[in-house]
Formats: structure tokens, C-alpha cells, sequence
């Protein structure tokens, strides 16, 4: 049994393998394909921008290929196509364990004092590159680091990264991951070579969820691949909290044009509760995304509306991310969140 680092992950799930652990990548085989060929011809760039949804496998597809790399260090040694079966055994323990020294893994650091993850991925872990690429290569290999993620830096972490991306060491390589696209600087996409990593198929996050032994049901797991839209993790997300029975309730709400009459209050409450709890903050965050695709849709669905209907519901979007947006930035109640979108959506349908 491979044990998990003794360094914390950012963003692990519980009960799920850390993406160090994988043996494999399920789905984006084109991309490994083009990294792989890059490789074979020599023309290898020392720095990748991997963009794509969170959750889609961009970290275990960087780690597997960094296992590769190391097990096959000599070109001239390298099988016809990108296999990760012909990963070395001990190659992928020690990257699983966190104790290759060829390779740097840069997360969002744990706060010992509060007992929690940072929020943001901060300019002392990008220095870690420093002491990191000062020690000689083993064997003249490659040493490889991995940004998880672009998308939690702040603007000094983001220049510092700009700096060792100017002038990359010898035989460096970098995979920076990406979930938005417009996060990272100008700057730092013009070092790097961009792939981007596509939503995975259905099947694809239904063969995850089976390697991964999610129980649940045959009519959840279809749910919640369909609202995961490509997303491993959302859909593992779903399965195991409250957001899939939540929201299933309030698409039903809204299907039936509640008003806030009856029990409808009386559901929202029930919803706000279970999402406002401590420690559901990322079920909380989930159900919002779920609701801002369903008013989205929304739109598409009602393309032959006319122009005030529309820019209705594109007011709603609108306030409701922003009042998401200022509560996490001012710790603000979030239950009164939930509701107060309620109470906008039980005033749409009563105004038809």
C-alpha cells in the first residue's frame, strides 16, 4: 500500500487517492500523446501551461507524464507510444510518496497555526524553486516542478514564478496548471507552450468512479456525471455530500414554478441549513455553481424570449455571483445567501 506524503495536499478529497497516487491517466490520451512526441524529437519546451475545468485530471496527467520522464531519462530507450504501464515501481512509489528529489510539487501551503490550507499559493512556495533547482540534477536528469494551480497565485507569487520562467535552469520543466483561462498573466502564458486539456467524456468519469469504489447508486451516478460536465471531482463531490439531493429538489422547485408558497419556504430553509453548516463550504460553493449553469441554461432554453426576459435572468446571474463573491470575501452569512437567491427566484415565478 502506497502511504500519502507526509506534506499536505491542497484540495484532496477524503477517502480518494492523492493525484501522486494514480497509475494511470483515464481519458486525455491525445495530450499525452503530444507530450510524449515532443519529447522523442528533442524539441521538449521547459515550460507547460496545462488549462482546463478543476477536477478534469490536469495534476495526475503532469505527475504521470513527470513518472515517465524519469523512468525513461535516455531518449534512445523510449517505446513507440507513451505507456504509463512502463512506469518503474519504484519511480511511481517514490513520487507517490512525495520523496523524489527531482521533483517539487507547489500547492497551496498548510497553516499549521489555523489548522487549515492558505488561500492563496504563496510567493515563499515559488521560492522553494530556488533552493530546489540549486542542487545538482541526479544523473543529468530532468527536474520537474508542478504549479497547482496559476489560478490561486497572488501577484507576487506570479512574478516570481515569471522570473524562473525568464531563466529556466538546465533541464527544467514546468507544468503550470490552469482552471480559468483569463487568470494567469500575459506574461506567463508567452513562456509557456499551452495545451489545453478537454472536459472528460461521461464514460471516462464513470470508469474513475468505479476505480475508485464511489458507492452509490446507478441513477446518482448517471445525475451526477450528467451535472458534473466532465469533472471527475465535481462528480465524486456530488456523490458524497448533500448538493446532489439538494439540488435535485431545487431544480423540482423551480420545475414547478414555486412562488414561496406552501413548504416551498420551508425547502429553501432545509437547503440553506445543510449548505451553511461549518465544514460545507465546498458543497456550498458547488451548489452555486450548479444554480449559475441552470440560469444559464435558462437563457438557452428561452433563446425565442423577448429581450427584458432575458436580460432578466442574465440580472439574476449577475447578483447572484456577486453576493457569492462578497460573502467569501467578507465572511458573510451565507445561509442569508441562499435564501435572499431563493426569494429572488420564488419573485421571478410569480411574475411569470
Amino acid at each position: 500500500m502506497i502511504e500519502i506524503e507526509e506534506r499536505p495536499i491542497a484540495d484532496l478529497i477524503d477517502g480518494i487517492p492523492a493525484p501522486a497516487q494514480c497509475e494511470n491517466v483515464i481519458g486525455h490520451q491525445d495530450v499525452l500523446e503530444r507530450l510524449f512526441e515532443t519529447y522523442r524529437s528533442g524539441r521538449m519546451h521547459h515550460a507547460w501551461l496545462l488549462t482546463g475545468p478543476q477536477g478534469i485530471g490536469k495534476a495526475t496527467l503532469a505527475l504521470t507524464f513527470a513518472k515517465f520522464l524519469f523512468s525513461f531519462p535516455d531518449r534512445s530507450n523510449l517505446p513507440e507510444h507513451f505507456d504509463a504501464s512502463l512506469i518503474k515501481e519504484d519511480i511511481h512509489r517514490q513520487v507517490a510518496q512525495g520523496a523524489h528529489p527531482q521533483l517539487l510539487h507547489l500547492t497551496r501551503p498548510w497553516d499549521d497555526k489555523a489548522k487549515r490550507f492558505k488561500t492563496q499559493l504563496s510567493v515563499e512556495e515559488i521560492r522553494r524553486t530556488q533552493s530546489f533547482y540549486g542542487m545538482t540534477a541526479g544523473a543529468g536528469g530532468w527536474r520537474i516542478t508542478i504549479v497547482d494551480s496559476v489560478d490561486d497565485m497572488n501577484a507576487s507569487a506570479a512574478n516570481a514564478l515569471l522570473k524562473v520562467l525568464e531563466e529556466p535552469p538546465k533541464k527544467a520543466l514546468f507544468f503550470v496548471l490552469n482552471h480559468a483561462t483569463g487568470r494567469p498573466l500575459a506574461t506567463i502564458r508567452s513562456r509557456c507552450q499551452q495545451l489545453t486539456i478537454g472536459r472528460l467524456q461521461d464514460d471516462n468519469v464513470l470508469e474513475i468512479l468505479a476505480k475508485l469504489c464511489v458507492q452509490a447508486s446507478d441513477d446518482d451516478k448517471a445525475r451526477a456525471v450528467r451535472l458534473a460536465e466532465g469533472s471527475a471531482r465535481r462528480a465524486i463531490q456530488l456523490l458524497e455530500s448533500s448538493v446532489l439531493k439538494d439540488f435535485g429538489q431545487f431544480e423540482a422547485m423551480m420545475e414547478r414554478g414555486a412562488k414561496g408558497d406552501g413548504g416551498d419556504w420551508s425547502a429553501a430553509h432545509k437547503i440553506a441549513d445543510n449548505l451553511s453548516r461549518r465544514g460545507q463550504e465546498d458543497a456550498y460553493h458547488l451548489f452555486g455553481d450548479l444554480v449559475a449553469a441552470w440560469m444559464g441554461a435558462q437563457v438557452r432554453l428561452n433563446q425565442q424570449s423577448t429581450l427584458s426576459e432575458l436580460a432578466g435572468w442574465a440580472d439574476l446571474w449577475d447578483k447572484a455571483n456577486r453576493s457569492s463573491t462578497l460573502a467569501d470575501a467578507f465572511n458573510l452569512d451565507k445561509k442569508q445567501v441562499i435564501l435572499s437567491l431563493f426569494g429572488d427566484l420564488f419573485e421571478r415565478n410569480r411574475k411569470g
